[in-house]
């Protein structure tokens, strides 16, 4: 399976695309995985650069994740002519498509009552598959409220919250039972994530509980 990230820093954040990989590798699925992302990049700025049209239509990607700019994001209607001009794109290379539900943060984003709304629309318009990221992050607040999912800056995520992301991603997008996935994900013989297993377990435990795809 060849998975596309299009996105912004929110994807690209501790590297949350490797995370997600590598935990759909832990599951059992041969993966391979890039990312086309940059910082404060929108969905209409990825659609002006020749490098998402070309990827798209020729690079064989079996899904693509696209996610929306995050501090501005789109009116709706504005959302939704973009994800039908990725959706284009992806069905004429013969790639699935996803949406990313982006997470509300203490600074810089609008609340998740301003983007849900849109993400769910357009998942129903075109029947798409949703990583529910934003959904994650508001109930892991309330229920995990010691586990910090905000890095220095309060705007992305720290590696907590990309974990919990890319857990988002395994239930949202793929339907995968997340419950007892690894909390040390590494690279070359270096740690890339290495949480203390009880908070992996509550985080794991929140991405069980959203809708899974079917």
């Amino acid at each position: 399976m060849r998975l596309l990230f299009l996105g912004n820093s929110h994807t690209y954040y501790n590297d949350m695309p490797f995370l997600a990989a590598e935990l759909l590798r832990a599951g059992g699925d041969a993966v391979e995985v890039a990312m086309l992302t940059r910082g404060g990049q929108s969905l209409a700025g990825h659609l002006q650069n020749e490098q998402t049209r070309f990827n798209l239509l020729y690079g064989g990607w079996d899904l693509c994740l696209a996610q929306e700019v995050t501090s501005e994001f789109p009116p709706q209607e504005d959302y939704l002519r973009g994800v039908e001009a990725v959706k284009a794109l992806c069905d004429a290379g013969g790639c699935r498509l996803a949406l990313y539900m982006n997470f509300e943060s203490p600074r810089d984003t609008p609340p998740l009552s301003a983007m849900r709304p849109s993400v769910l629309a357009a998942a129903e318009r075109f029947r798409l598959p949703v990583a529910r990221a934003g959904e994650a992050f508001a109930r892991a607040v309330q229920s995990c409220p010691d586990i910090d999912l905000y890095g220095p800056d309060r705007h992305h995520a720290s590696p907590a919250g990309s974990y919990l992301v890319a857990l988002s991603v395994l239930r949202g997008v793929f339907g995968r039972d997340v419950l007892g996935l690894p909390a040390r994900i590494g690279f070359a013989g270096r740690p890339v994530l290495d949480l203390p297993k009880a908070q992996a377990a509550a985080l794991q435990a929140v991405a069980q509980s959203l809708p899974a795809a079917l």
